[in-house]
Parts: structure tokens; sequence; C-alpha cells
């Protein structure tokens, strides 16, 4: 079965769920670039395109967050898996430029970083000829902060119109939550323990920070056995 949205094939929805009207056609053999961190929902769109034999690159941004080694990990195994070139890009030292010797260091460096990795992915979707970036946000994201939203998206996708005409942003999985995203990409031969979600830098999945806690209640929720070997059994 593959990935649905909740009223829609997901085959369809992927590629025709965009924030603004329809622009001029782009070319159709050019490659979509999707915006990799490793973690389940980026993971379920690299293989969907796999599944459906669509031309890819991937895009993965160290942006200082404290989790990068395992984020990294992660997306070059799955698009190495795939057969996706990746793309990555080092602004680690943004932590250091987001951080005051007095303040306790964030997970996430940037409050803006989706508006930050979106920025690039335009750049490299553009040298690249890139007909749309594939963003994996999902309908739990959204309270996670306005960059997570469909109104940010509606924004950003005018401005990238008057930038590179042609150009999609694409956020397939915008109506679907964490499980329903689990459940359905049980076909595509994803490894979900190849994929990452905790916010720390241990060697495993602590098993008890936000998103560690959502993973797990996902897999519940989607009625699949959680294959991660977390730090914490609770």
């Amino acid at each position: 079965m593959q990935i649905r949205a909740a009223t829609a094939e997901y085959a369809a929805v992927i590629g025709t769920v965009t924030y603004r009207p329809a622009m001029a056609e782009p070319n159709p053999s050019a490659p979509s670039l999707l915006l990799l961190s490793g973690g389940i929902e980026s993971a379920a769109l690299l293989y969907q395109l796999r599944q459906q034999a669509e031309p890819a690159q991937a895009l993965w941004v160290d942006y200082g967050q404290r989790n990068a080694r395992h984020e990294r990990e992660a997306a070059r195994y799955l698009a190495e898996d795939c057969g996706t070139p990746l793309q990555t890009m080092d602004l680690s030292g943004l932590r250091a430029n987001f951080t005051r010797a007095s303040e306790w260091v964030s997970h996430v460096p940037l409050p803006q970083r989706n508006l930050a990795v979106l920025a690039l992915a335009v750049n490299l979707a553009q040298h690249l000829g890139a007909r749309r970036i594939l963003l994996a946000l999902n309908r739990d994201d959204r309270k996670h902060g306005p960059g997570s939203r469909p109104e940010f998206l509606h924004a950003f996708t005018n401005l990238v119109e008057t930038l590179v005409p042609g150009l999609q942003v694409v956020a397939p999985l915008h109506d679907l939550e964490k499980s329903e995203v689990i459940r359905a990409a049980a076909s595509t031969g994803i490894d979900w323990t190849r994929t990452w979600s905790c916010l720390l830098d241990h060697p495993r999945h602590c098993g008890r920070c936000p998103q560690c806690e959502a993973r797990r209640a996902a897999f519940v929720a989607a009625g699949i056995a959680d294959p991660t070997d977390y730090l914490h059994a609770s």
C-alpha cells in the first residue's frame, strides 16, 4: 500500500499539494529536491520517490542541531539505499552565532530553521535545475511554530515564484499525522532503524525527548511494532 493522504492517494498528492496556484509547466524530466533530515517523514518521501521511479536529489543541512551527526548518518544511508545523490551543507558554525555564553544551548539553535533551510534549497534547486522542492512537514509539525504552518509555506512559495518561476515548493504530508505516514509507508522497504528522530546526541535514541516520545507514540498509533532501540524504555 502506498502512502495515502487522509482523503486522497498519496501518489496523487505528491507533486500536487502546493501552497500556491499552478505555474508554467516545469520540465517533467527534471529532478525533485528533497529536504532529507533522516527522520521518518523525509525517509517516507524518499522511498516513495524510489517506488515511483521519480528522479530526485536530496539535501541535508547541518545548522548546528545537537543531533547533527546522527541525522547525517541516517540521511547518507537512506540516500545511498535509494540511489539518490545527496548534497550536504555545513553551517554548523551557526550554533555559536545564535548562542550566548549565559544561555542554555538548545537542541535546535535556529528559531526559524525552516526559513533558512528552504532559502538554501531554493538556491540549490535553481543550480541543479530541479522542478520542485519537497518538504516533509506533517500535520503534527504545525504546533512547532509558524515556520511549519501552511500560512508560512503559502507566503514562501509566493516569494519563490518571483525568484525562480516554475519552481514548486511541495509539502505532500501536510495533512497526515506521523502514525499515518508510518502505516502507509510500510510497503516501501524502509528500515526504520536507520532513521533518526532523537534531539540528543546519545549513541541511541534517548526515548524521553519530545521527538522520541512522538516517534514511540506514532508507532503505537500505527499498529506497527517499533523497532527503535531506545536508551530508556519509557
